[in-house]
């Protein structure tokens, strides 16, 4: 049996085994590169207080500081906040990245010279400095900030990223990011290459899905074609672009907002619950169901009940339109639900348009037999409250057990493919208005669609019961996509 770490070291020297010779052991068994990315992040360790306390002491601090942040922030005159999650961004861009604008500094010296922070400390303290540490902070300075998909991961090791902008991939040495990086995923980040050996330095902490990849897509595009730069020099020039896209997608995870609802006609979603008093039920009844609407529009009824003289107790009806706007794939477009009981007829609609609609249609069909009372709006965010709530123990078993009968799981397989099989043809204003059809014409384009695909069997095994894996491959099928646009020969991922 080994030596155990606190264990005295079998050498003599009367020192713990993990302070003596473990150390050479460990040394021993490690690759270069290993070694390599040891001695580095040694070499680093301090480097960020290093340079703060040469800040302080030379430049200026705040004011620097300050001048950064107002570039970096998309608040303007906002003061910097170094609690702000956006740190582990704005300090690598400040110290190797960032110089004052001569036109609009008060840091004239620096600004004629662009230096930067880190640059400025080379050029005072580099005779003093250990000699990998030099090459570092020169390899900061040659990269930049850029958006990179994780194309494989070695947990504890590191991960394949894809820099999306420049379109090639490197293997990035990172122990302890790589235990819970997930394939598909973007990281903003600055790679740093010294001696071989690739490694993040700054990193943005917010989760960037592939459903967001489009957009940094269509920024691409934008940079190719706006300008000759190549390589990082492209990655410095559009850097503010970069980082403000960043800042658009930590926005939306940070402070999400509610959801703009619409129904299928594109209306904002406004439960509304119409009243009338109805003098002669029988008569309303009639009414409804002799109903001709044309446009092709119907009141269909869903039931009645009738006491044992054979008065009408109550009814219901659906009034709705075959065909539907957003879905080609639907038969039909439910504008209101109709219950008739007690003397009252209850309508329901989801939206303002279509209240104003049903109230003009009762009284055309009903005249003085119905007589309005109130009309009640219920908010989106009332609605949306309603359905964060969780249903009782009964209703969610109730839910489970419907859902493990083989005819609805198959009904609802078939609303899926049919809701699918028209994505393919659906304008989506992510895509620029184009359908996922148009889209794949290009290479951009076919990227782009990747994602979407991606994203949708992501959100899919979240579901209850999980999207069956054969819609999304026949969305691959049609579209002539890869299986997995990811996948590498050996990745292991």
């Amino acid at each position: 049996m080994g030596t155990g770490r606190n264990q005295l070291c079998p050498c003599g020297s009367g020192k713990k085994f993990k302070h003596c010779c473990l150390r050479a052991e460990l040394a021993a068994a490690e690759t270069p590169q290993q070694t390599l990315h040891r001695r580095v992040r040694a070499a680093i360790q301090n480097l960020t207080e290093d340079l703060l306390r040469f800040v302080d002491k030379h430049l200026g601090r705040g004011e620097l500081i300050a001048e950064a942040w107002s570039k970096f922030s998309p608040e303007k005159d906002a003061p910097f906040d170094p609690k702000s999650p956006h740190v582990p961004v704005f300090i690598p861009w400040f110290f190797h990245q960032w110089s004052p604008a001569a036109e609009s500094t008060r840091f004239a010296e620096l600004a004629s010279r662009a230096a930067t922070v880190s640059g400025e400390f080379l050029a005072r303290r580099r005779r003093n400095l250990d000699p990998l540490l030099v090459r570092y902070l020169e390899a900061c300075k040659a990269t930049a900030f850029s958006f990179h998909e994780i194309v494989q991961t070695e947990p504890g090791r590191g991960f394949l990223l894809r820099d999306l902008i420049l379109e090639r991939e490197r293997f990035v040495s990172e122990h302890s990011g790589s235990q819970d990086a997930r394939r598909g995923n973007i990281v903003f980040a600055q790679v740093v290459d010294i001696d071989g050996l690739s490694l993040l330095d700054g990193s943005g902490q917010i989760v960037i899905e592939p459903g967001d990849k489009p957009a940094i897509i269509e920024l691409r595009k934008a940079m190719r074609e706006e300008t000759q730069l190549k390589d990082t020099a492209l990655l410095k020039a559009w850097d503010i672009e970069l980082i403000k896209l960043y800042l658009d997608f930590a926005e939306r995870r940070l402070n999400p907002q509610l959801p703009k609802l619409q129904n299928t006609d594109g209306e904002a979603l406004l439960l509304h619950k119409l009243v009338f008093s109805i003098a002669d039920a029988q008569a309303a009844a009639a009414a409804f169901d002799a109903a001709q609407l044309g446009e092709g529009e119907s009141i269909v009824s869903d039931g009645e009940r009738r006491a044992a003289d054979d008065k009408l107790h109550e009814a219901e009806w659906t009034w709705m339109r075959a065909g539907n706007a957003m879905h080609k794939h639907w038969d039909n477009t439910t504008l209101a639900r109709l219950e008739l009981k007690d003397g009252q007829l209850r309508v329901e609609v989801n939206s303002v348009e279509r209240a104003a609609r049903a109230r003009s249609l009762i009284e055309r069909l009903l005249g003085a037999n119905a007589e309005f009372r109130v009309s009640k709006p219920e908010s989106s965010e009332s609605l949306l409250e309603r359905a964060r709530q969780s249903p009782g123990p009964a209703k969610r078993s109730e839910d489970e057990e419907l859902m493990q009968r083989p005819e609805v799981r198959e009904k609802l397989r078939e609303m899926l493919l049919g809701h699918y099989t028209a994505w393919l043809d659906t304008e989506l204003p992510i895509l620029g208005n184009r359908t996922p059809r148009q889209t794949v014409r290009d290479a951009d384009g076919r990227e782009a669609v990747e994602a979407l695909i991606a994203q949708i069997e992501r959100d899919a095994q979240k579901k209850t019961p999980p999207l069956d894996p054969g819609i999304t491959q026949m969305l691959r099928r049609e579209l002539g996509l890869p299986a997995d646009p990811l996948a590498r020969e050996g990745s292991g991922a």
